[in-house]
């Protein structure tokens, strides 16, 4: 849980709208998959003021945490593990919701397009075609998280927004939309179907060349620097584009649905 919102800066707003996903377990082989919820921006308007919020269960017993997340520009990862936590008389709390590392959509496609360069195979979006900005949120517990509910608190143009997803059993890959349009106005805040589930399935139901992106999008997020961050994307494109494992191919988050 950090409670300092990120500075304001413009929102690139181009309707290609790649997901972050599938990561390794931490601690694992790498064979497993960490269940994710990816959420994307396509609202064209700058959201700022993003705190996600996550319930929970693990074992019957009640979680609560938030991330605050300032404005909702960037291509970010955050964990959410229920470890290390207090009992407050009626729930546990703790920084069980935490972000893991952040950076600019232009950061992120810079290595993209590096790593694409290393491979000699680019599949997906080329230099002219920005990544709108999105949050993976990895499940880092190794106990099974249920009745999980997402939260979503945010601004646009100073005015108060709110909407929450009950997603249930974070046992698969969720993918998520956020947009401000076509709500309502209560008398204190907007509000309406602004976080929507567009997509989920586990590994086998999902287009491996989006299993490929998503992994690369994690990883490049991920590294320690961008050399890391290059070499590790570089492999996994290559790794899918020989089809050895997710495989390649051009997609958009359409194809999920």
């Amino acid at each position: 849980m950090t409670n300092t919102p990120g500075a304001p800066s413009v929102t690139t707003n181009v309707p290609f709208q790649p997901i972050p996903a599938p990561v390794p377990l931490p601690g694992s082989t790498g064979t497993a998959a960490a269940p994710v919820i990816t959420i994307t921006n396509t609202d064209k308007r700058q959201i700022d003021n993003l705190r996600l919020s996550a319930t929970f269960l693990i074992n019957g017993q009640p979680y609560y945490d938030y991330e605050d997340h300032g404005t909702f520009n960037q291509v970010g990862v955050d964990g959410l593990s229920g470890e290390n936590g207090k009992w407050n008389g009626s729930q546990w709390v703790g920084n069980f919701l935490h972000s893991e590392s952040s950076q600019s959509t232009g950061a992120f496609l810079r290595t993209l397009n590096q790593a694409e360069a290393q491979t000699g195979y680019d599949p997906w979006p080329p230099q002219d075609e920005p990544i709108l900005p999105n949050i993976t949120i990895v499940n880092e517990d190794g106990r099974g998280i249920t009745g999980l509910r997402v939260t979503a608190d945010f601004t646009i143009n100073g005015q108060p927004y709110t909407d929450y997803e009950d997603i249930g059993p974070f046992d698969r890959h969720y993918f998520l939309e956020l947009n401000g349009m076509n709500g309502s106005w209560n008398g204190s805040k907007w509000v309406g179907n602004f976080l929507a589930t567009k997509g989920s399935g586990f590994d086998t139901q999902i287009d491996p060349g989006l299993l490929t992106f998503l992994n690369i999008l994690v990883i490049i997020c991920m590294a320690g620097n961008v050399a890391a961050a290059v070499a590790g994307a570089a492999i996994q494109i290559k790794h899918g584009g020989d089809g050895d494992s997710a495989g390649g191919g051009s997609f958009k988050l359409s194809q999920v649905w």
